[in-house]
């Protein structure tokens, strides 16, 4: 699972980068440039939708994994909120917890 790994980080990092030059030039109020795009009705929004079907999903099986306690409930509400910014580096932390095992990564304590 290097290459995994290798890749999130990489990812992350990108993401933590973009984020800094978005920042700086339309500032931190990203739910109003967000909602804006969803309301324009246009392939923004397509794209946007998307994104969210695909936050609410991973932010479920999250919850699923870790056995829905308030921690998984927690790491559920940052990756929807946070993205790929709080879900790759949670990722890249499980999969050293599981020793590389995909049965473990994608079970948790359902394994």
């Amino acid at each position: 699972m290097s290459t995994p790994k290798f890749l999130l980080a990489l990812s992350t990092a990108g993401i933590y980068t973009i984020t800094a030059i978005a920042i700086a030039a339309q500032g931190l109020n990203w739910p109003a440039v967000a909602i804006n795009d969803l309301l324009t009705l246009n392939w923004r929004t397509q794209f946007d939708f998307d994104f969210i079907i695909h936050l609410l999903l991973l932010a479920t099986w999250g919850v699923w994994r870790d056995g829905a306690n308030a921690k998984a409930y927690l790491f559920g509400f940052l990756s929807i909120v946070m993205g790929g910014m709080f879900s790759f580096p949670y990722l890249i932390y499980e999969m050293y917890q599981v020793k590389g095992n995909p049965r473990a990564l994608l079970l948790g304590i359902h394994a």
